[in-house]
């Protein structure tokens, strides 16, 4: 995983720590996941969101090539996504 925005990132995993959720750590388990797909691995591209304690992902192969580019969305309080959700359970979810 290629982190493209280490102090946004820190600051978000740290405010998961603090409020013990574990859904962004799921989230990005599934992500590194993707990665090592047999067939055709590639990298994933971690960005800053607008939306708070959000990110931006892309999965980029190693010709230069996209893959899947989607959010990895807080919905918490506030949640400040503008994704849908029926699932309030987890805090942080994938979305494509």
């Amino acid at each position: 995983m290629k982190i493209m925005c280490q102090e946004h990132y820190d600051k978000v995993v740290h405010y998961a720590d603090q409020i013990g959720d574990k859904s962004l750590q799921q989230c990005l388990d599934k992500l590194k996941a993707w990665e090592l797909h047999s067939r055709r691995p590639c990298v994933i591209e971690l960005y800053r969101d607008c939306a708070p304690y959000s990110f931006l992902f892309k999965q980029r192969y190693d010709d230069g090539s996209l893959g899947i580019v989607g959010g990895l969305v807080y919905h918490g309080s506030p949640d400040r996504s503008g994704c849908y959700t029926m699932n309030r359970n987890d805090r942080w979810q994938t979305h494509t």
